[in-house]
């Protein structure tokens, strides 16, 4: 057990340490505030915009970003609302979208991986520094990418806590209350416990999260899924948790790709707006 004194030395040198990480904060041109709680007492910034330093995103930003959260990069998506129910959803980009014989234009609901138009656009820097720099206010420069590969591979797994019943797509996605954020923190735990570094992404809506684990290889998505399946069966055990019931997918969905498919797609985080107004954040 120590000491009086060894305790009083430790506080001095705690408080030391607290001013020097202050003065960090200070010298960084990052406010702080010994009160940003809530109400009830959790850690809390509601101003969590201006935590965020103004830069211009710059090709090595995409480049590094793009690194960790890698999919395919031969077919990608892009968000769009519905003006009149302000519904969301996500296209796939093609060459051929409503021109050059696309069956949209006479109607036809063929779905575009069975078409024979199909001519899918190329993810390049310049989405991803679109994305990232989030220019457009009404977020319809999110970037939605494919990580099955098309080689059954994959670089990571997302666990989605987003809200994905009927007409849930009209809020964003957005879960009806805050119990989703437990079993959040459940897995986070059951991370933790194994080892294993997970990051953590509140949703746009800011009532939902994905939670990602990144592999440093392609691992064939059958291994992926299962360590998954693995990590949520045997971890809810090692928390007592008997279920997770907010816990909608996992991404990949699929352990191989059909012909001519592309398999689920999964948001990017971290559009520049949603980052801006401190509805998206990402933490460990």
């Amino acid at each position: 057990m120590k000491t009086i004194a060894e305790l009083e030395k430790r506080i001095r040198c705690l408080e030391k340490e607290n001013q020097y990480l202050k003065e960090l904060l200070s010298d960084a041109g990052i406010s702080y505030s010994e009160k940003e709680t809530d109400n009830g007492g959790n850690e809390y910034d509601p101003d969590q915009g201006s935590r965020i330093i103004p830069r211009d995103i710059t090709e090595t930003d995409a480049n590094v970003f793009f690194s960790m959260f890698w999919g395919r990069t031969d077919v990608y998506s892009k968000r769009t609302i519905k003006k009149s129910t302000g519904e969301v959803n996500y296209y796939t980009q093609c060459y051929n979208f409503w021109k050059n014989g696309c069956p949209r234009i006479i109607g036809s609901k063929i779905k575009c991986h069975d078409c024979p138009k199909r001519e899918y656009k190329e993810l390049r820097k310049e989405q991803i520094i679109a994305h990232l720099r989030g220019n457009s206010a009404d977020a319809t420069d999110v970037i939605g990418i494919f990580p099955l590969l098309p080689d059954d591979t994959c670089r990571f797994i997302v666990f989605d806590f987003d809200n994905h019943e009927k007409d849930a797509e009209k809020a964003d996605f957005a879960n009806v209350d805050n119990q989703w954020k437990d079993e959040v923190d459940s897995l986070r735990r059951i991370c933790d416990i194994n080892e294993i570094d997970a990051l953590v992404e509140r949703s746009r809506s800011g009532r939902g999260a994905h939670l990602w684990i990144f592999f440093q290889k392609p691992i064939e998505a059958r291994l992926a899924r299962k360590f998954g399946n693995a990590l949520l069966n045997k971890g809810a055990e090692s928390v007592n948790l008997k279920s997770f019931r907010f816990y909608d997918r996992m991404l990949p969905m699929q352990e191989r790709l059909p012909e001519g498919g592309v398999g689920n797609l999964i948001a990017l985080p971290l559009q520049g707006q949603a980052l801006k107004g401190g509805e998206q954040c990402i933490y460990r």
